[in-house]
């Protein structure tokens, strides 16, 4: 086929528009995929946080129904009776979600439907002790307790509830996925696409009669107005992409506030299960002591992390205030040690020691006194160290657990406190993001202590660190350095 130099010219020109346009297409559909993963990530979310809304109010019923029956005593109930306004409509809600699009395509519907008959038996379940207990008294009911109906339910609600998590999981997993492999597809069409019209151009361009002076200037001057064209283009994609920035930064603002939020509004009930599992550990049956404790525990375990969360938040927020004074650093450290000897004998360590180090170190620039005096705030410093020894709890399952403080001299004279313990060790592997969000899941916990206290020791314009002695035989030290009082 012939082209004259006008064809040439003009295929040269529309080449890199067409591809121009091309790339401005594709990158938009990105941008759309990954904004849909967002809000698909955003609901997954809401879901997860109303699956827990209701299994803690499922809970809560049942700890107020084990207090009346019990105690006998009507203000027990106050639980149960809020779940019985509220269950309806939070089964509403979740089922309103999960039958939305397109979750209601990955999500099981049996599961949801299982999942409201168990609920729907389990407060069935609830209502026909505690009217027992009423009419007929604490024998009549005990049959009933015994029996296990109460807890099997509770199990299967619980395992559903895993399910449809689990689900959750898979679909967000299954969506990122997708996303990733079509923005990956998408990127090699661009780079193909890219490469392909400057070939073509060069081409073309190097066919043009370089003689015909007037008519490149006129293919110049029509490029040059394609380019202005395409700049202001993406000057108004990028101010577009400005505004867009600005609305994320809002989103976030509003989602530390929904988490703040939260945290603040679970630890009302976690409060409320916390004493009634106290008063019913003065003088529980033998039978259901068992239950109370774990009620206990698992409630300690969400206040905790209630608290845990609310510190992340104020962190990453830079609202994390210091109410700093002077104290002698030694004695808080006695103090958390007589509340970790307790917490050995409750939680059944019996094969770990907890004891504290304070004889003379050989050392350059190192060395101990009966008082170490700093300026900090009193309370973040023992929540530190009571995460670092929880740490160590959490990896020694026999030996000893030694806390120390010293003095070391640098730059400026700081005051040392390390924890070493004799369990397995740090992985290597894990050292680079050991302070960091969610660093030991694959342990056990939420993996915040470590960054909580990283950020309270850097607040305090101190340093956090961690080694190991001989990894897998010696154990693992974590040590902190703080400034001394003047």
């Amino acid at each position: 086929m012939n082209f004259s130099i006008d064809k040439i010219t003009l295929f040269a020109i529309a080449i890199p528009m067409v591809a121009l346009l091309l790339v401005g297409y594709i990158s938009y559909e990105n941008t759309i995929q990954f904004i849909q993963r967002d809000s698909f990530a955003d609901r997954l979310d809401l879901i997860n946080q109303r699956l827990e809304h209701l299994f803690s109010t499922i809970t809560g019923a049942e700890s107020g129904q084990r207090g009346f029956i019990i105690t006998n005593r009507p203000d027990y109930l106050e639980p149960y009776n809020s779940a019985v306004r509220g269950i309806d409509k939070q089964l509403e809600n979740l089922n309103m979600l999960l039958n939305s699009k397109p979750l209601n395509q990955q999500i099981s519907l049996n599961e949801t439907n299982v999942l409201k008959g168990l609920i729907e038996a389990k407060m069935a379940e609830l209502n026909q002790t505690i009217t027992l207990r009423q009419s007929h008294g604490l024998n009549a009911v005990l049959p009933m307790i015994l029996s296990n109906k109460g807890k099997i339910l509770m199990d299967k609600i619980r395992t559903v509830t895993a399910d449809i998590q689990s689900g959750l999981r898979y679909a967000l997993s299954n969506t990122t996925i997708k996303t990733q492999d079509y923005a990956q597809a998408m990127t090699r069409i661009i780079v193909i696409t890219t490469l392909a019209a400057a070939g073509i151009t060069g081409v073309s361009v190097f066919a043009i009669d370089r003689g015909i002076y007037k008519r490149h200037l006129v293919v110049q001057r029509s490029l040059e107005t394609e380019v202005k064209k395409r700049t202001e283009e993406l000057q108004t994609a990028n101010n577009q992409l400005l505004i867009a920035n600005e609305q994320l930064k809002l989103h976030d603002r509003m989602q530390q506030e929904f988490i703040n939020v939260a945290a603040h509004e679970l630890r009302t009930p976690a409060q409320s299960i916390l004493g009634y599992a106290e008063l019913a550990m003065l003088d529980p049956p033998s039978e259901i002591k068992l239950f109370i404790d774990a009620i206990y525990r698992n409630a300690f375990r969400i206040q905790k992390l209630t608290k845990d969360i609310l510190d992340v938040t104020r962190i990453e927020s830079h609202r994390l205030t210091l109410n700093k004074i002077n104290f002698d650093l030694k004695q808080i450290i006695l103090d958390v040690i007589e509340d970790g000897k307790l917490k050995l004998v409750s939680e059944g360590h019996k094969k770990v020691k907890l004891e504290f180090e304070n004889e003379m170190k050989a050392g350059e620039g190192v060395g101990h006194s009966d008082d170490i005096f700093v300026r900090a705030d009193k309370d973040r410093i023992m929540q530190v160290i009571s995460n670092l020894l929880d740490n160590a709890l959490k990896f020694t399952s026999e030996g000893v657990i030694s806390i120390d403080v010293a003095r070391r001299k640098g730059e400026e004279e700081m005051a040392v406190v390390s924890i070493q313990d004799t369990g397995s060790g740090i992985d290597p592997e894990i050292f680079p993001r050991l302070f960091t969000k969610f660093s030991s899941k694959s342990f056990s916990g939420t993996g915040l202590g470590l960054y909580i206290s990283k950020n309270i020791i850097e607040a305090h314009g101190g340093k956090i660190w961690a080694q190991n002695k001989d990894l897998g035989k010696g154990g693992a030290t974590f040590s902190f350095s703080l400034p001394l009082a003047i």
